[in-house]
């Protein structure tokens, strides 16, 4: 098919006779998809990077199910001169923890005063908490220390030299928890304010996902602002005046209003990734404007209104949409990703593109019929002038100038090979964030408190000498190659993060050995026989509790490393 111009200037024309029904289309989808704007959240939490039946997002779901959200918020408490373990610090730890658990969307709390330790009392296995009283005096407080200290469940969240305990606040498995998540998160950090003299650190992985997707609202505004504000400066150098400047703002800012209309519509949340749409089709779209703008203004001045435009943006219409239709093909091709917010990229920002041309037509066409809204071009301007002489090189000096390209390419070519993929959400904040601070206070004092959590499932369940054994050697042996010196150290020798602590059934079992047994051996039993003793006599008490670690149907076992 032969492109002939004449086809674009019959588009045109088109445009221009039924002026007052573009007008009140234009409008009524404006209104719509400001409709569809309101609807838009923020969401970067983890599923959007999975597929719906990615294996790692299903064996995510499960592990919700089994032991509910894995969103811990890490509290870090320090006491006074006697540290956490002081009168001043154990009463912290349980103001914190009390704090915490009060408050709407926190489903449980876990520390060394909240969660159930074991002892021989009387020579009967007691389970029951180290601290029962709420403001302990010093003779509480040191027989509650001592309790900790002699409990390997109770003093892992406690650090080495016992300047900071942890308090691990879950949160609970909710619907729409991206909706949630920063209510929760602000009421648990107001309720901390003034409990310690030294603050509360408060990390989690919750607590980045909120800190990012405030992030990426605050950097989508300012990254639009930006680019509008340097456009606009560009557009002003090449138009020479303010009515087409403002043309072609409002044509892409309607462009990327029905864009993210349509996205909101759909139900779509933006992310760290799909932000940059309203700034992408705002650096692309814009070129429509301008060239329809331009070849509009350079028809003869003595020429109609209406035949100026309709020659203009005739003219550039086939160049403008092949233009938009390979762009947005290569937009395109990003929905052959494996991960939903690369697809959502690409669809949607290839159709973005394609709105942005049409209200290019529609609204360069209809505009450009009063004399305000042309360009006035200098043919004599530097910025010709300094176009025309880059042109004039090209032609010149061909060789010259494949070999500078030759030269750039060898050079990015070698930048490729310096990328590295990283996810790391944390590192996404800036190094002053105030989250990133917190993990470093918590990290300093404690350690690692990062949790990595695996499920082990078995056919006949969890609940045997085998299972349990080949966990605790399967800990032992992480912790033992894989462990960190200590002393608030989070990197190994080989500079590689390293395991802190871990955490099972098996440890529970283990620590009843140790109080039950005459050798108080920490070791799992051998005979079946003597574990189901074990678990009888733990959970003949009301206290006891194994729903952290083992799933209601005993199938599964959770075991967490640091």
């Amino acid at each position: 098919m032969k492109l002939d111009p004449k086809l674009g200037e019959m588009m045109v024309e088109k445009v221009l006779a039924r002026r007052k029904s573009v007008w009140a289309l234009t409008i009524l989808l404006t209104a719509l998809s400001l409709v569809g704007v309101t609807q838009i959240g923020v969401d970067n939490a983890v599923e959007v990077w999975f597929l719906d039946d990615d294996p790692a997002l299903a064996s995510y779901r499960d592990f919700q199910e089994s032991f509910g959200n894995d969103e811990m918020v890490v509290l870090g408490v320090t006491g006074g001169a006697g540290g956490v373990l002081g009168a001043e610090g154990l009463t912290d730890l349980q103001a914190v923890g009390a704090q915490a658990v009060a408050i709407d969307g926190i489903a449980k709390v876990q520390s060394s005063v909240t969660v159930a330790g074991l002892r021989i009392d009387g020579g009967m296995l007691e389970v029951g908490l180290a601290l029962e009283d709420e403001a302990p005096d010093e003779a509480a407080a040191t027989a509650a220390a001592q309790r900790i200290r002699e409990d390997r469940l109770l003093s892992g969240m406690i650090s080495e030299d016992g300047s900071m305990g942890l308090v691990l606040a879950q949160m609970e498995a909710m619907d729409n928890i991206d909706a949630k998540r920063d209510g929760v998160l602000a009421n648990l950090r107001s309720s901390l304010e003034g409990i310690s003299d030294n603050g509360v650190p408060m990390p989690g992985i919750g607590v980045v996902y909120s800190a990012l997707n405030v992030a990426s609202t605050q950097g989508s505004v300012v990254f639009i602002v930006a680019s509008y504000v340097l456009i606009t400066v560009l557009l002003w150098v090449i138009f020479g005046r303010i009515g087409p400047v403002a043309l072609t703002l409002g044509v892409v800012g309607l462009g990327a209003t029905w864009l993210m209309g349509t996205y909101g519509a759909l139900g779509k949340d933006i992310n760290m990734v799909t932000m940059v749409m309203p700034t992408l089709l705002l650096v692309i779209g814009v070129s429509d404007c301008v060239h329809m703008l331009t070849h509009t203004a350079a028809q003869p001045a003595e020429l109609p209104p209406a035949e100026r435009v309709k020659r203009g943006v005739g003219f550039v219409f086939w160049p403008c949409l092949f233009n938009t239709l390979t762009t947005g093909m290569g937009f395109l091709a990003l929905t052959t990703a494996s991960m939903p917010v690369v697809r959502d990229l690409g669809a949607f920002s290839a159709l973005g593109l394609g709105l942005a041309f049409i209200l290019s037509v529609f609204l360069c066409s209809l505009a450009a019929t009063r004399g305000s809204f042309i360009p006035t071009i200098d043919d004599k301007g530097k910025l010709q002038r300094f176009v025309d002489s880059l042109a004039r090189l090209a032609v010149e000096k061909p060789g010259h100038v494949l070999i500078v390209a030759a030269f750039a390419t060898l050079l990015a070519a070698l930048g490729i090979t310096k990328t590295v993929v990283d996810t790391y959400s944390i590192d996404f904040l800036y190094a002053s964030h105030q989250v990133r601070k917190d993990s470093a206070a918590i990290e300093q004092a404690y350690g690692p408190y990062t949790p990595l959590e695996f499920v082990v499932r078995a056919e006949g369940g969890v609940r045997n000498v085998e299972v349990l054994g080949a966990i605790t050697d399967w800990q032992d042996r992480v912790e033992s190659e894989l462990g960190c010196p200590g002393g608030g150290t989070i990197t190994g020798a080989d500079g590689l993060p390293c395991v802190g602590w871990s955490q099972s059934m098996g440890d529970v079992v283990r620590r009843l050995n140790e109080v039950l047994s005459v050798d108080n051996s920490y070791a799992m039993p051998t005979e079946a026989a003597a574990l189901e003793q074990l678990f009888f006599l733990f959970e003949s008490d009301p206290d006891a509790d194994l729903s952290r670690v083992m799933s209601i149907d005993e199938g599964e076992a959770r075991v967490t490393f640091g």
